[in-house]
């Protein structure tokens, strides 16, 4: 289960992004499907999970667009809600030639989202392997997905679901009480927010994945994604940290890379593979989705992805 935004993205191209107060010609203008909910659970299904969304769309066309893509992808949209005289949730993204981007969300109807949706789906939480949030939604949304976890976690009925929490866009507020989650994803600037360590490369992710496994669940795992070097994972239980480098491609549109990381990461480790394992197959999606524009329009389906894999190097264990 998915909990989390549901926008339209839409994309001017450029030969660089502007500096501030500076106006620039765009090369090109693109709509995309995106928001970072709907993107990972997108990303989960073409990856072959079964994937629940819950959020809020608009009563617009762009509400209806977006259910229509998450469909398409094989992701069951039951559970979103339209929000009566509001706008679907739209994302204003400039992209540069090199591939990268600045990003304005405009929150629109993935506002109208409450606790009360979460309080509402917590039947079919129950019968999730995994449930996951990020921070494109209020604080009350991703603590009440934490609450209603730990009650169906210390019920006493199973170790499941598994609360992952990718905490973008970062803030202090949204973040879970300590011990409530099983898994933290994050890049560079959000590891450096939620840990004060300066990220940079392999070795400093691990040092910033440590200070945050203190935060999780006993057992429980963080991810530090690092864009074009890969990312560094460390699990509980005295293991070394794990390093996978990325796979080396030419980025067209970095847009969405890391919710295709998330997505795919989720979804093998809810099938049951190792951490390792998990890792490359989402190192390796999120490299493929680099190299076309978009958001949920670049995300690889999981054929495309298995033929890259034997080109990303296996998991190292990092010392010190």
């Amino acid at each position: 289960m998915v909990i989390g935004s549901i926008n339209i993205d839409l994309v001017a191209d450029v030969e660089r992004l502007p500096r501030e107060g500076e106006t620039v010609a765009a090369r090109g203008f693109q709509q995309h499907l995106g928001g970072k909910g709907a993107n990972q659970a997108a990303a989960a299904a073409l990856a072959g999970a079964q994937v629940k969304m819950v959020g809020c769309v608009g009563d617009d066309g762009f509400g209806r667009q977006c259910l229509e893509g998450l469909e398409r992808a094989g992701v069951d949209c039951s559970l979103v809600r339209t929000a009566p005289g509001t706008p679907t949730g739209t994302a204003l993204i400039t992209v540069g030639r090199r591939g990268e981007n600045t990003i304005v969300v405009v929150p629109g109807a993935n506002g109208a989202l409450a606790a009360a949706d979460v309080e509402r789906v917590a039947a079919a939480m129950a019968d999730a392997d995994a449930v996951l949030v990020q921070f494109e939604v209020a604080d009350e949304v991703v603590l009440a997905a934490a609450r209603a976890v730990d009650g169906l976690r210390t019920g006493g009925r199973s170790e499941k679901p598994l609360f992952v929490v990718n905490p973008s866009p970062f803030r202090p507020s949204a973040v879970p009480p300590d011990g409530l989650a099983d898994m933290f994803v994050v890049n560079e600037v959000e590891a450096r927010q939620m840990t004060g360590v300066d990220v940079s490369d392999p070795q400093s992710a691990a040092e910033a994945a440590r200070a945050l496994l203190r935060r999780v669940r006993p057992g429980g795992c963080v991810v530090v994604t690092l864009g074009e070097q890969g990312a560094v994972a460390l699990a509980g239980g005295g293991e070394p940290p794990l390093y996978v480098p990325a796979l080396k491609v030419q980025a067209v549109d970095t847009t969405g890379a890391g919710d295709t990381f998330m997505g795919c990461l989720l979804a093998e480790l809810c099938a049951g593979r190792r951490l390792a394992e998990a890792l490359r197959f989402a190192t390796a999606a999120a490299a493929i989705s680099v190299t076309r524009p978009g958001a949920q329009s670049s995300f690889p389906r999981r054929a495309e992805v298995e033929a890259r894999l034997a080109e990303v190097p296996a998991a190292q264990p990092l010392s010190g």
